[in-house]
């Protein structure tokens, strides 16, 4: 048998001894900080104990998994298990930076007399999320004229006045500037839709910002905000505005050990000293002692290993394979198409560079 180009006539085992399979499958948190942070790739890593570590595809089918822990609109928490760190960092990056989305790109600024300098406030309407569908529009190339494939136009004309009150009234201190002025605090909700060419009828519900309450500037009596801005397809590598998520992130699912039995007083001196309530007291008549009830809400504080004693009798790891994902989308598509779209974009990627190592070949 051969491993990485290295002859061995050593039986090969399905199992590794423990120790070693706790170093090839978890990352163990000391309270100096954690080991056995990498994965081992080298085929032959465990030859000499007859372990082979080469990959084999049947058993990554068999063994990759993914369960959903929560879904809705907007966010989903799901495991992924069977993959290494590399794949699960490539599925963040995809999701942070390469999925497609609408963001406003050109502001037509007429008026600003708002408080905001003008740089500041073109910033703040370019990070609304828009709620279009991407691939129902094409990329607008650099100098192209704007149109019903390639844009949306958004035109916002707000001036602030003061109402009419009754005398007297207008210096009370329990009236907010709402209740003085007309248009004091300029919304995305105001920023209105109008269709390009044949758009009304490509989308009959219309388009608009995900949420209408996104506050973009304040304004008093005579200041006011007029401009036209063309919302573009990209992506969030490009600029930020067009990343579909508020948040993307993994970490490995907590494992923890209670190599000795904490009991009685010490027992509830544990189940204290942890700040995510991992711990809880099992009570069995005679006695009452410490365990891990809720070990996914492990944060890895240590705190429960900061006493030397304790550090002996807990140890505290982290499954190599197994990522917790949340993936939190700002609205302008739901959570779980977002890793669809992933999904798919990894994909894409892997057979773009299959296609390349097979010409080289040719």
């Amino acid at each position: 048998r051969v491993h990485g180009g290295i002859a061995s006539s050593i039986t090969m085992s399905k199992e590794l001894p423990p120790r070693l399979k706790q170093i090839h499958s978890r990352v163990v948190c000391d309270v100096d900080g954690p080991r056995n942070t990498t994965t081992d790739v080298y085929s032959g890593t465990y030859a000499s104990v007859g372990f082979d570590n080469s990959f084999n595809f049947e058993k990554f089918k068999e063994g990759l998994r993914i369960d959903i822990i929560s879904m809705k609109e907007e966010e989903v928490v799901f495991d992924m298990v069977g993959i290494d760190a590399p794949i699960a960092n490539a599925f963040r990056r995809i999701l942070i930076s390469e999925v497609e989305t609408m963001a406003i790109e050109n502001i037509n600024l007429y008026q600003n007399t708002s408080i905001i300098q003008d740089e500041v406030l073109v910033h703040r309407i370019g990070l609304v999320p828009i709620n279009a569908d991407p691939e129902k529009f094409q990329y607008r190339k650099e100098g192209e004229e704007y149109s019903e494939n390639n844009s949306i136009l958004f035109k916002l004309d707000v001036t602030c006045t003061r109402k009419k009150l009754p005398a007297g009234t207008d210096a009370a201190d329990d009236l907010t500037a709402d209740d003085k002025f007309n248009n004091s605090s300029v919304y995305s909700r105001d920023l209105k839709w109008v269709p390009i060419g044949n758009q009304a009828e490509m989308f009959p519900e219309g388009i608009r910002p995900v949420h209408d309450d996104i506050l973009l500037a304040k304004l008093r009596p005579g200041q006011s905000i007029e401009f036209e801005a063309y919302a573009e397809k990209g992506i969030g590598k490009t600029h930020a505005k067009w990343s579909p998520v508020a948040t993307a992130t993994y970490r490995l699912l907590p494992d923890i050990l209670i190599n000795s039995p904490f009991e009685g007083t010490e027992a509830d001196r544990l189940v204290k000293a942890c700040p995510m309530k991992v711990y809880d007291i099992e009570d069995l008549g005679r006695t009452r002692k410490a365990i891990v009830a809720r070990p996914r809400d492990c944060t890895m504080c240590r705190e429960c290993i900061r006493d030397p004693q304790w550090a002996k009798k807990i140890t505290l790891q982290r499954v190599k394979d197994h990522f917790i994902f949340s993936v939190e989308s700002v609205g302008s598509m739901s959570a779980k198409l977002l890793f669809v779209k992933a999904v798919q974009i990894l994909k894409d990627k892997c057979l773009h560079w299959l296609e390349v190592l097979e010409s080289m070949e040719e």
